[in-house]
C-alpha cells in the first residue's frame, strides 16, 4: 500500500479552492483557507492506497487532480512505501518522494500487487 500526500505547491488564497476542499475533505474553512496558504507545507491530503476503499479514494483523488489542473494550481505529491513512514520525509528535502500527478493517476489505475484494473470514472 503506497500512501501520499497532497498540497498546492504554491500558497493559494483561493475561495473556490476552500470550499472545494470543504465539499469533499470535510475539513473546516478556516483550516483549509490556513492551509492552502501554507503551499507545499500545507498538506490538505494524506492517505493510503489499495484499502478496501481503494474504489472511492481513487475517485476523490482523480476530482481533486481534475479540479486543480482546471484552476493551473501546481500540487506537489508525496509517496512513500507502505513500510516507510512520514517521519523520514525531510520537510526541507521532498524532492526523492515527489510525483507527478500523471504518476499518481498511474498508480490509481494499477492493482496493488501489479495487476491492472479498469480505470474508474469520476
Amino acid at each position: 500500500m503506497a500512501k501520499i500526500t497532497i498540497s498546492c505547491s504554491i500558497p493559494v488564497d483561493d475561495e473556490e479552492v476552500t470550499e472545494f476542499l470543504h465539499k469533499y475533505l470535510g475539513r473546516s474553512r478556516l483550516g483549509t483557507t490556513r492551509m492552502l496558504r501554507m503551499g507545499e507545507k500545507g498538506c490538505f491530503y494524506s492517505g493510503s492506497l489499495y484499502t478496501d476503499e481503494h474504489a472511492k479514494v481513487s475517485r476523490l483523488i482523480r476530482r481533486m487532480l481534475a479540479f486543480f489542473e482546471g484552476k493551473d494550481i501546481p500540487l506537489t505529491i508525496l509517496k512513500i512505501g507502505a513500510q516507510d513512514s512520514w517521519y523520514e520525509v525531510d520537510p526541507e528535502q521532498r524532492d526523492p518522494w515527489k510525483i507527478a500527478p500523471q504518476a499518481l493517476l498511474a498508480l490509481l489505475d494499477a492493482a496493488p500487487h501489479g495487476g491492472v484494473q479498469a480505470a474508474l470514472s469520476t
